[in-house]
């Protein structure tokens, strides 16, 4: 669904800064037998992609064939290496070497939207949360398939982030990349403040929301087969804030995020020292989530990253990549000008050109 380039939510956003201020973020032998041409000796096993590993270790050499009357039989090959590791969690691997999840064994997987989980938060306290969540056309369990986490904005509704409608089909990426399990996470409401009734958002008090995102990723682990290397979030406002949050506490289980008008609500001794790609926007006229808020947010991934301070244009215009991030771990910026607090025309293909190339 195309996203246009000038709507604001700010209306939906307004008691943004004030919930903020109430206390958003407070607070994881072969053998061959004699005779002419000796048989050839068995190749050696394959390594296993472990997570955040680097190249797999080649199998070991085959035993060569035992001497026939021929002659001596040729030296067993090499087993063959695994790719680079994901940053999922260990597990069976297969589909192409990729790190897959128990749920690529199961027969029947749930289909009910939406679903609930007990989650419970680092103060103890165990609440129902809810989610909706689409399968590709075809879906399998003998393939790994990436998993998209699609978090609201302030006021927002999961099931309208999975709907037909305005930000529907997860802000639109969905059609553009098909290929992938959808997940549509619902914020806890607020509590009510000066400027107004509590809306629904995720300021991860005690660790709530990262709690139910670690749920979710182990639910989804356990019931469909979800490529571990290959998780990714994304959203606007709250939810670019909630995928800010993700790349700081969890950047060892997400491959990348895509941030559409956020600013980091984390204290800065909760992220961990981790990489994590990011294509990042934000609006320089951005007045309900300032712009230096924004840019401030983005230069600590870019540090994070190792990146140096040049960048170089990449489409579509304004943004720009920056120059030497440690190469798992690029960084896309796009700063618009005369732009408020809004999703970019360019979003939705921008994100999803963004997570398909890993």
């Amino acid at each position: 669904m195309p996203i246009g380039p000038t709507w604001d939510p700010s209306p939906l956003c307004l008691s943004m800064i004030a919930l903020l201020a109430a206390g958003c973020g407070n607070g994881a032998s072969p053998s061959s037998n004699p005779g002419a041409g000796g048989t050839s000796g068995s190749g050696g096993a394959t390594a296993t992609g472990g997570a955040m590993a680097g190249a797999g270790t080649g199998g070991t050499t085959g035993t060569a064939g035992t001497t026939g009357t021929g002659g001596a039989g040729p030296t067993g090959t090499g087993g063959a290496a695994t790719g680079g590791g994901g940053r999922g969690a260990g597990g069976a691997t297969a589909d192409g070497g990729v790190t897959i999840s128990g749920g690529c064994s199961a027969t029947t997987w749930p289909t009910a939207n939406p679903q609930m989980i007990n989650v419970t938060d680092k103060a103890g306290n165990t609440v129902a949360r809810q989610f909706y969540f689409a399968l590709p056309a075809g879906y399998t369990p003998s393939h790994a398939y990436p998993l998209v986490f699609a978090f609201h904005y302030l006021g927002g509704q999961a099931s309208t982030i999975a709907g037909n409608g305005f930000t529907g089909h997860y802000y639109g990426i969905q059609p553009l990349l098909a290929n992938a399990i959808y997940v549509a996470p619902q914020g806890l409401t607020g509590p009510s403040t000066d400027a107004g009734p509590g809306q629904t958002g995720f300021p991860n008090t005690n660790g709530q929301d990262i709690a139910f995102t670690r749920a979710m990723v182990t639910w989804f682990e356990n019931n469909f087969c979800v490529d571990q290397s290959r998780l990714f979030s994304t959203g606007f406002s709250y939810g670019a804030m909630m995928s800010h949050t993700i790349a700081c506490e969890m950047p060892d289980v997400f491959r990348a995020v895509g941030i559409m008008s956020g600013i980091l609500i984390e204290p800065a001794s909760r992220c961990l020292n981790h990489g994590i790609a990011a294509w990042i926007t934000h609006g320089e006229s951005d007045m309900t989530l300032p712009y230096a808020n924004g840019v401030s947010a983005k230069d600590r991934v870019v540090s994070l990253n190792h990146c140096a301070s040049t960048t170089n244009a990449v489409a579509p215009s304004p943004c720009v990549q920056y120059d030497g991030c440690a190469a798992p771990d690029p960084v896309i910026w796009c700063s618009v000008p005369g732009e408020g607090h809004a999703i970019p025309s360019f979003g939705a293909s921008s994100i999803a050109s963004f997570f398909g190339q890993f």
